[in-house]
């Protein structure tokens, strides 16, 4: 699921790049300014009014701009056998979306001292076999491991997405590969595992559990009522379906892993955490240039790089989507920071990134 997001995501990043961007003219009058929010708010909801039908499960979306959410669209339910609509308020797991977190943990660490990029994934899990030694925490970073993916490695072993399946039964899955898929720093391939690696990384060199770690580092202090926890209760989460025209079901997950996903946030929360991308508010100058650096090719020719788990596009804007067990979720940040988009879904018949994109145009 979270290998054919990332494949949608890319057409439509090379569908966006190349074009121009608009420079505000410096005469703009406060009136013209007004009038302009307005029908970008009203298009906005348009948007989602017209992809959704009222009383099926929904989206709920947020404009941000200089960390402060100038504009929140919501339409559908987050329990259709209720009725109770999507609010503001509105939780939802928003899948690989979540990667960035983990990435920015493993670059506050090293920007701490606790650990050089450069480490060998032997050094922290010293039970894995001879390849671990090849690895870097770069390239767990960066997706260039040549480990395959972890969902593919479990269900193999007969589980499925409503299986509990913990951490310790992915990392023993993943440590059961004789050898990689390629050689490290060789090519691009997204795979959950790396991130899933990455988590544990931090948390053996933090000593914290990846999920304390980021409330602890990142979320509080950016006042951010967000959470890692995959199968936990977590107030105001939506239900999350599947289905479509011949109806909904409602599905789940209960798969313990955190590192690639897990994490559960609103979309008004994603735009807020994306002015740190201009602020560095958590990490300073130091995080954000290491978010960036080393930014990878995803494959020849194509305009987009891979920097910290998060894409940047040619034109220099930023993005990730993310999917898991009904739930889908589009980020978009702009190409000066200052402006950022997050579409959210209880629905996998909804296509957050299409959505995120239109609503886009009317701010970015």
């Amino acid at each position: 699921m979270r290998q054919l997001l990332a494949l949608f995501a890319i057409t439509l990043a090379l569908g966006a790049c190349g074009k121009p961007t608009a420079t505000p003219a410096s005469n703009v009058t406060t009136t013209t300014t007004v009038a302009g929010n307005a029908a970008a708010k009203a298009g906005s909801q348009r948007v989602l009014d017209d992809a959704i039908k009222a009383g099926g499960p929904g989206c709920s979306a947020a404009v941000g701009s200089a960390g402060k959410v100038v504009w929140t669209g919501l339409r559908g339910a987050a329990d259709i056998a209720t009725g109770e609509a999507i609010t503001t308020d509105t939780v939802f797991d928003i899948g690989s979306v979540s990667k960035q977190f983990t990435a920015s943990a493993a670059l506050l660490l090293a920007g701490s001292g606790k650990l050089s990029l450069d480490d060998p994934l032997s050094k922290y899990l010293t039970e894995f076999p001879a390849w671990a030694s090849t690895v870097t925490v770069t390239e767990l970073i960066h997706q260039t491991t040549g480990i395959p993916e972890y969902e593919a490695l479990l269900n193999s072993r007969g589980f499925q997405a409503g299986d509990r399946t913990t951490q310790e039964q992915a990392l023993q899955a993943v440590a059961a590969v004789p050898q990689l898929s390629f050689p490290p720093s060789s090519r691009f391939a997204y795979s959950g595992s790396n991130y899933l690696l990455l988590g544990e990384v931090v948390h053996r060199v933090s000593g914290q559990p990846l999920p304390e770690f980021l409330s602890t580092n990142i979320f509080r202090p950016l006042g951010l009522a967000m959470t890692m926890d995959p199968v936990g209760q977590v107030p105001h989460k939506a239900l999350s379906y599947t289905g479509g025209s011949e109806g909904y079901q409602a599905t789940g997950s209960a798969w313990e892993q955190v590192g690639d996903g897990a994490i559960q946030a609103t979309p008004s929360q994603l735009v807020q955490w994306a002015d740190n991308y201009r602020t560095g508010r958590v990490g300073g100058p130091k995080l954000l240039e290491a978010q960036m650096a080393g930014a990878v090719e995803i494959g020849p020719g194509v305009p987009v790089r891979y920097a910290a788990g998060i894409y940047i596009k040619a034109d220099g804007t930023l993005d990730h989507d993310g999917a898991w067990a009904g739930y889908v979720t589009a980020f978009r940040i702009s190409r000066d920071r200052q402006t950022s988009v997050a579409v959210s879904c209880n629905t996998d018949d909804q296509i957050a990134e299409s959505l995120a994109e239109s609503i886009g145009k009317f701010w970015m």
